[in-house]
């Protein structure tokens, strides 16, 4: 039995992550939470004994400290984050602070102690901005070129994880994961966005316009099941100091997927609409991945399939307007 370390297990992958491991393993969980933080993905697993929460903010380093020594952890699953690069064009600074800073806290808190945990370092496929044609698919030798705040805050998170790395010998294993989606995805993302809108209109609570952003964007999707599982081999592993990018096996521009979450509606007579406040200043596309290395290292293989993400995100929005 292990102890486990989460940080943003409210979050969409945190609150994953957390049931995997209540449900497939017999470890304990302490799981960093803010001040009056929404608790709701998670609510479930309150009551339960191997899950227990930790008041901590990352931006907070003494707090940081506090849960590092409370958790004891053998295992820390880095989550926290600002994770909206639509949020952040409006938020920067927060932006950097959260992901770069509170990272920063985590990783030297952990550094000071007397534990040495696997960390699973949570990165992202945005640290590569726009790749070039003639550079798909993206692997992990592919020039770091990131477009947003969101992003150019990923690309430190990242750079602080190689460090400790490099510089402490730390266990930690970086991923950068490419787009992941299922239920519990917040509705500031693109996917999730369109099933919400679909399932109020479905009820009667819209009209019957799903309003967009850029449709045009080519994504490479992953089920939020097989990104749970590929982030738990990590941890199971001592492949520390490596970097992985991990996809699914679909990619499609997002109007794709827009069509095919309309197809699976009740409601007919849908109606697409660009919404100007949904285009974004600048947008990233062609997130191709080779998964080719993460495969390897740990014979992962995606079980889901884009279909199966649809039909999951109408699903939740039609059990939370139930």
């Amino acid at each position: 039995m292990s102890n486990i370390l989460i940080t943003g297990v409210t979050g969409f992958v945190g609150s994953h992550m957390a049931d995997f491991i209540i449900d497939k393993t017999d470890d304990v969980i302490f799981a960093t939470k803010r001040w009056m933080e929404d608790t709701t993905n998670v609510e479930h697993l309150i009551d339960n004994d191997r899950f227990n929460f930790i008041d901590c903010d990352l931006l907070d380093g003494l707090s940081v400290e506090r849960a590092v020594k409370m958790s004891k952890p053998d295992k820390v699953f880095h989550f926290a984050a600002q994770s909206f690069p639509e949020v952040s064009f409006k938020i920067p600074v927060i932006t950097l602070q959260t992901n770069v800073i509170g990272t920063t806290h985590l990783l030297e808190s952990i550094h000071n102690s007397e534990f040495d945990p696997i960390i699973v370092s949570i990165s992202s496929s945005e640290v590569y901005g726009n790749p070039r044609e003639d550079e798909i698919p993206i692997r992990e030798t592919n020039p770091i070129r990131p477009a947003n705040p969101y992003s150019i805050s990923k690309v430190g998170h990242d750079l602080m994880s190689q460090y400790y790395y490099t510089a402490y010998n730390m266990k930690i294993i970086i991923t950068r994961m490419f787009s992941h989606e299922g239920a519990r995805r917040g509705k500031e993302f693109a996917l999730s966005s369109f099933a919400n809108q679909i399932v109020k209109s479905e009820l009667g609570l819209q009209d019957n316009i799903i309003r967009h952003g850029n449709l045009d964007s080519v994504r490479t999707y992953n089920h939020i099941d097989d990104a749970i599982q590929a982030y738990w081999l990590c941890s199971e592993s001592e492949n520390f100091g490596e970097i992985y990018n991990i996809g699914g096996d679909t990619t499609c521009k997002v109007g794709d997927v827009l069509d095919l979450l309309i197809s699976l509606s009740t409601k007919k007579n849908l109606i697409k609409q660009v919404d100007p406040e949904r285009v974004r200043p600048t947008d990233i596309t062609l997130q191709i991945p080779s998964s080719a290395k993460f495969k390897a290292d740990y014979n992962w293989v995606p079980k889901k399939q884009l279909k199966d993400i649809c039909s999951d995100l109408l699903e939740y929005w039609r059990k939370y307007y139930d």
